[in-house]
């Protein structure tokens, strides 16, 4: 890459840095931590999506691609395999809240999730709904971060009623953090394949909606209540549209995972 068009892409991904760094510095990340981070992610990066054949990239491509020493690349392998991250409970709690409302083994008229028990004889109850759609966390587990986070209350003593469809992960916490580095890496890809492919019909779907003008303050409420309920209605029809089709059986091929994202952005005329 000729030098003035790294200056642009270093000039460009500066801004793109802008947002994440400033939530590192308000959760007391330091430039060291973070840059351990980065290289660690640099290696990662290389040796996954620069590979020459299916095998493991060498430590030397990885320090050529990367400009790093081979023996830092060494080390940070070993790191990097040393490290376990926690599960979290998003998918969970995604998952188990689509299926309250669209599964119809838990839904009654007009498609209005019904209240469950949390066991019960039959396959109605909360246990089997976790079990079916989640059983990778054990429903008392999924139950209470339901509750906690004030999606489920509980009517009777074991009853419970399902109160929202959809889940936003607050602040820090590991739902939080996970739910902002998904959203962070799927818009990234999309904006990045849609650079390097040059078949219109091949593009993934990413559109924006803005006034050049901008708007006055006061009339933003309106605005974000106007988006706020149409985009939901969208994102309710094509979750019901996804969750109609048939089930994929893993041991018969690749699967995708795929979806859209609607999201709302602010700028200021004193934002740099």
């Amino acid at each position: 890459m000729v030098e003035s068009a790294k200056q642009g892409l270093l000039a460009s991904y500066g801004r793109l840095l802008g947002p994440l760094i400033r939530i590192l510095i308000r959760n007391g990340v330091s430039f060291d931590e973070f840059t351990a981070a980065a290289k660690q992610t640099y290696c990662e990066v290389a040796s996954k999506d620069f590979r020459v054949s299916k095998s493991v990239s060498s430590p030397t491509r990885v320090s050529i691609l990367t400009g790093l020493s081979e023996a830092e690349v060494s080390e940070i392998g070993k790191s990097g395999k040393e490290k376990t991250q926690k599960d979290n409970t998003l998918d969970g709690i995604v998952r188990v809240l689509a299926a309250w409302h669209t599964d119809v083994n838990f839904t009654g008229p007009y498609g209005v999730p019904i209240e469950l028990k949390f066991e019960g004889q039959s396959q109605t109850n909360f246990s089997y709904l976790a079990k079916k759609h989640f059983p990778a966390i054990a429903p008392q587990d999924l139950l209470d971060e339901l509750v906690k986070n004030n999606l489920v209350i509980e009517t009777e003593l074991g009853w419970y009623r399902v109160l929202a469809r959809n889940y936003r992960p607050k602040g820090s916490a590991p739902d939080g953090l996970e739910h902002l580095a998904r959203t962070f890496t799927d818009m990234v890809n999309t904006l990045d394949h849609n650079m390097l492919e040059n078949d219109g019909t091949k593009k993934l779907f990413e559109r924006q909606v803005y006034t050049e003008d901008g708007i006055k303050e006061e009339d933003l409420p309106r605005f974000q209540a106007f988006a706020k309920a149409r985009a939901s209605i969208l994102l309710d029809d094509i979750d019901n549209w996804l969750t109609q089709l048939e089930k994929p059986d893993r041991k018969k091929g690749q699967l995708l995972t795929t979806g859209l994202g609607i999201f709302n952005y602010i700028q200021r005329t004193d934002d740099p």
